[in-house]
């Protein structure tokens, strides 16, 4: 018999547009030059392919990479490399 759920609510997690903003701001080489005039030390290429191929960022390079991508003008706010809003839907009005 499998174990009862015991989450009070399911957790939503957010799905970012990584692939996109990487390949718009100029594919992996253009992604760690634009972090290194930033003043970061960009991680290695294969890491930034990573985020590419997961479409996923890690949380501590995520504000760098919305940083970059506002610069740009690929993105006005990080709510815009949303794939979809995860707010909670109103219910129908009760009759």
């Amino acid at each position: 018999m499998p174990k009862r759920d015991r989450r009070l609510f399911t957790t939503e997690v957010p799905m970012w547009k990584v692939r996109s903003l990487i390949q718009d701001l100029g594919r992996i080489g253009g992604v760690t030059e634009k972090l290194m005039a930033r003043g970061f030390n960009p991680p290695t290429p294969d890491a930034i392919q990573g985020w590419y191929n997961r479409n996923s960022v890690p949380g501590p390079w995520s504000p760098a990479l919305f940083a970059i991508a506002m610069d740009a003008g690929i993105i006005e706010n990080p709510m815009d490399a949303l794939i979809k809003d995860f707010h909670l839907e109103r219910k129908s009005a009760r009759k």
